[in-house]
Formats: C-alpha cells, sequence, structure tokens
C-alpha cells in the first residue's frame, strides 16, 4: 500500500475518528485485533512502516465497532479497497 504523505495523515485521523465513534478504547480496539503495541501504534499512526495488513485490519475492525454504536463510520477515503 503505497500512500502519500497526505493521504498517510487522512487514513489516520480517519482512523482515529472512527476509534470516538465506536466508543472504544484503544486498548480495547488493539486487544480486538491481537497486535502487539507496537504494531499498534504504527498502525494507528499510518507511517511509512506500517503494515498495510495492520492498517486494514484496525479499518475493518473498526466499521464493525461503529455499526454496532449504532452510527455511521467517518469514510475512509485514503485506504485501499472496501471495509469488511
Amino acid at each position: 500500500m503505497a500512500l502519500t504523505t497526505e493521504q498517510r495523515h487522512r487514513a489516520a485521523a480517519e482512523l482515529h475518528a472512527n476509534l470516538l465513534l465506536a466508543g472504544v478504547t484503544e486498548a480495547h480496539l488493539r486487544r480486538d485485533t491481537d497486535l502487539d503495541e507496537h504494531e499498534f501504534r504504527e498502525a494507528m499512526h499510518v507511517s511509512p512502516r506500517s503494515r498495510p495488513e495492520h492498517v486494514l485490519l484496525l479499518r475493518d475492525r473498526l466499521v464493525v465497532l461503529v455499526h454496532a454504536a449504532g452510527r455511521q463510520p467517518v469514510p475512509f477515503t485514503a485506504l485501499p479497497g472496501r471495509p469488511g
């Protein structure tokens, strides 16, 4: 997943916005995804060193959690593919 700096910043902002909408903590999300602390931080920040599959895992899990909270997720405009 080759994203520009602007796309990485946008994707990170979208992940954080959806975390707020889901109403869960980062610790909860990390437990749900079985990522270790370093993998989770890299993925949430969508850094150049992030593993694409970790970023997409967070996106997909957040979409489920936001829907479970009865809300509509903030669209992911920078990440490839469709959530799910």
